[in-house]
């Protein structure tokens, strides 16, 4: 249906995942299944899902497949740049610092290519983060100013956004290094941004009320490291004006400076209204650690020693169900990278057989085709031998019918075969010669043509009975050597038996021959 259809849109899981992880995943799964989302686009969701469930090993790497997928076919640049910063950004989640690194320092590339300051800053923010880890705090805070001087003076909400995300990072990071005058200066910055936010037309009031909120519960802190307590006790109040201050979490924002300044009974009753919301939602994570070890100071400072003991045991025992948790999820979370492994070497086992089949297919195809042609060629050579066949045996049979009709010369002796040659091919101007002789010319013309006739009829059966035509170095003079005549007396009767010439006579003795053999 229409409705379950828009159930497998990126937009509809996109505006789901973080309330809801494992129905996202679940739509995710079937979206791929019925192919509604690309498969670049399922992969970066999964990304955040496990992301936002804490996952990161699995998030890294659904993030990686995307940015291979868009690595081979170039043709969404952005995306590209989008799935390098989340590698960049996931790589230092997991302290994986040489990979971030590289991964940063490439997709900057790309993003001055592209022309885009939000994802050039992030990268440059990334490499930050991964200096100050890696202790080379200089340069971390060098690459953090860079991020941060890029997005200076925008006019994009997201962008400045960011800015303020940036400007919070960097004070935090100047009061874990004792720099607090330095992050003091930071905070003002943030809060003038934030002014210059609450200008924008859009829609901020929430934003900014959870910004206000957490700037100035760190500035009345460090106004308080710094000397300055009326300061301090200022934007301590302009902390409790803001909304958020009023929440469970918003609560826990302030604790640090009333530690510092000494107000212990507030920070235990602060950190009671959150820890009763921890255990309303069954929650206990490193937050809560943190706020017990806060309970902590406070008790001390309130000399109830029983307090810190209990609290102390407490949070042994709270470490090392979270230590057994980790184990457990980290086992969950290599389990499922298992299977995501298992379900891609299923899908490459089937694409390899699917291939090979369609491989096979072709192949068979093409010597299916091959033996048709083979076939056909046979069929054609077969029709054309037969037709030639027809031909040469009407000619042969024509041939024959011929030789029946007309007056043969042949030797009777021991040949089985004889070789007939015609005799009735007389020479048309014999009449005319014998027409201008005198009797006894004509006389000796005719005891001369009988003569050569005999001599013909034993050259002739010479001639058949020792195949001596099929000798090809045969010449006239051989013959006329055997009756004992000279060329022209031999030539004359040639011609007179025959009709024709020596090379006449002697091809049709060849021509008879190879016919009687075709006969057989």
């Amino acid at each position: 249906t229409i409705e379950n259809d828009s159930l497998y849109t990126s937009e509809y899981i996109s505006r789901i995942y973080m309330a809801e992880p494992e129905r996202a995943l679940s739509l995710l799964d079937g979206a791929e299944s019925k192919k509604t989302i690309p498969l670049r686009i399922i992969h970066e969701l999964r990304s955040r899902v496990y992301r936002n469930m804490y996952m990161t090993k699995l998030a890294f790497l659904y993030a990686k497949k995307s940015y291979l997928l868009d690595s081979v076919s170039q043709k969404d640049t952005k995306h590209l740049l989008t799935m390098t910063v989340d590698l960049a950004e996931l790589a230092v989640l997991m302290s994986d610092h040489k990979e971030s690194m590289r991964y940063a320092l490439d997709g900057i590339k790309l993003a001055q290519k592209e022309k885009d300051k939000g994802a050039e800053s992030k990268l440059l923010f990334c490499i930050g983060e991964n200096k100050w880890q890696l202790s080379f705090k200089e340069e971390a805070y060098d690459y953090v100013g860079k991020a941060i001087k890029l997005l200076q003076g925008t006019s994009s909400k997201l962008e400045m956004a960011m800015l303020s995300y940036f400007y919070r990072m960097k004070m935090d990071y100047l009061l874990n290094d004792s720099r607090t005058k330095e992050a003091l200066e930071v905070a003002l910055k943030r809060e003038k941004l934030l002014k210059d936010i609450a200008k924008l037309p859009e829609k901020t009031k929430g934003f900014l009320d959870l910004q206000y909120t957490y700037l100035y519960a760190k500035m009345s802190y460090i106004c308080y490291l710094e000397g300055k307590y009326d300061q301090a006790e200022k934007y301590y109040q302009q902390y409790l004006s803001t909304e958020n201050s009023q929440t469970p979490d918003g609560k826990t924002y302030a604790i640090p400076y009333l530690l510092v300044s000494k107000q212990y009974q507030k920070v235990v009753d602060q950190c009671q209204d959150f820890k009763k919301l921890m255990q309303e939602q069954d929650t206990v994570n490193l937050q809560y650690i943190s706020i017990l070890q806060k309970e902590v100071k406070a008790y001390k400072g309130l000399k109830d020693f029983e307090k810190v003991a209990a609290l102390r045991e407490s949070i042994i025992s709270i470490i090392d169900g979270i230590n057994s948790k980790d184990k457990q999820n980290a086992a969950l979370e290599l389990n499922a990278i298992h299977k995501a492994d298992e379900q891609e070497e299923y899908i490459a086992e089937q694409t390899l057989q699917l291939r090979i089949r369609n491989i096979s297919l072709a192949f068979l195809g093409c010597v299916t085709c091959l033996i048709l042609f083979v076939l056909w060629r046979i069929w054609r050579h077969t029709i054309i031998v037969k037709y030639k066949n027809k031909m040469l045996a009407k000619f042969i049979n024509e041939k024959l019918a011929g030789k029946v009709e007309n007056k043969q010369l042949f030797i009777d002796g021991d040949a089985e075969d004889p070789i007939a040659v015609p005799l009735d091919l007389e020479p048309e101007t014999g009449f005319s010669e014998k027409d201008d002789l005198s009797p006894d010319e004509v006389v000796e013309s005719r005891e001369e043509e009988d003569e050569n006739k005999k001599i013909f009829k034993e050259l002739n059966r010479i001639v058949v009975q020792d195949q001596l035509y099929l000798s090809p170095e045969l010449s006239r003079e051989d013959l006329a050597q055997i009756v004992h005549l000279n060329n022209a007396r031999f030539a004359r009767m040639i011609k007179e038996n025959t009709g024709t010439n020596f090379n006449g006579y002697i091809n049709e003795l060849r021509i008879n021959y190879a016919i009687q053999l075709l006969k057989q």
